[in-house]
């Protein structure tokens, strides 16, 4: 199993890696081209996108590698700054995601419950300030990891039988305040856009908003599958003192689960929107809206 999710694992992340490029460069150079999708919605994205490329560059060129037991006196020797990066890519960078999936619940949810008000809401100066602010967040996150917390490495046995090395914080008590801050913060804000979804489902939506709340709800499906793989892991193991699977694959499915997240937002924009697909392959977008170019409203 920790094979089969390993190699899992490894084509979403370097798979989506070219793909998170080209996004974010298409959408930065084409901005006036897809204007017409709500501005909230198309800066969350790119938002998503360079966060999930900053993950990618430490799970490619750090996580993984060391995972597998390539130049591993190097990394045992760096453990000291790599396990405070390694914290910093699994919560803070993580948990803009989190951020931004809740941006776009709340954006869509005004735009069912405040029709007429929904542009007013979500102006750009007001879409700017709340991603500063997520932004700025991360940052102060990442503040108790600069000093005089430090990281260390623990052995692990890889998927291919080799002993591998991972990464955490020297002291119980940071690794434990960061798993509450992912845990629990980040479990609560992603229930709180499954509700959000969940009651936007419950109303008689028109189709262009019911197609638009569909693909926003695929976004977001990457915090729910982390949220599946760690509570229950860390509840059993923190109330009842019980492992319910072994490190290896728990590892493993942490990993999945992470790769999953930094990969299903950029796939479901080119699944789902026509144009950006075109944009994305060098074509010009459709001038003419068809139900697969649907816009948000």
């Amino acid at each position: 199993m920790e094979t089969v999710l390993s190699i899992a694992t490894n084509v979403l992340i370097i798979g989506t890696f070219p793909l998170h490029c080209r996004y974010l460069y298409v959408m930065v150079r084409n901005d006036a081209q897809i204007s017409s999708l709500d501005y909230a919605f198309r800066h969350a994205l790119t938002n998503i996108v360079i966060a999930n490329l900053l993950y990618s560059l430490v799970f490619i060129l750090i996580q993984q590698p060391a995972s597998y037991g390539f130049f591993a006196d190097f990394y045992k020797s760096q453990a000291w700054w790599l396990g405070k990066l390694f914290i910093m890519q699994a919560v803070p960078v993580t948990m803009l995601t989190v951020f931004f999936h809740l941006l776009i619940a709340l954006n869509r949810l005004s735009a069912l419950c405040f029709p007429m008000r929904h542009g007013r809401l979500w102006s750009e100066l007001r879409v700017k300030r709340l991603l500063i602010v997520c932004w700025t967040v991360a940052a102060i996150e990442c503040i108790p990891l600069i000093y005089p917390t430090e990281g260390e490495y623990y052995n692990i046995t890889s998927p291919l039988h080799t002993v591998g090395v991972a990464f955490r914080l020297e002291e119980d008590l940071p690794n434990l305040a960061y798993q509450i801050l992912a845990v629990g913060v980040g479990g609560l804000m992603e229930i709180l856009v499954v509700l959000i979804y969940a009651f936007i489902g419950c109303r008689n939506l028109p189709h262009s908003t019911a197609s638009v709340t569909i693909c926003a709800l695929l976004v977001s499906t990457g915090g729910f599958v982390i949220i599946l793989v760690v509570l229950p892991y860390m509840l059993a193991y923190r109330i009842a003192g019980v492992n319910l699977w072994s490190p290896e694959t728990f590892n493993a499915l942490f990993k999945f689960a992470f790769a999953y997240n930094n990969a299903v937002a950029p796939w479901v924009m080119v699944i789902y929107y026509r144009n950006i697909r075109h944009l994305l392959l060098g074509k010009k977008a459709a001038t003419v809206a068809t139900p697969s170019t649907t816009m948000f409203n």
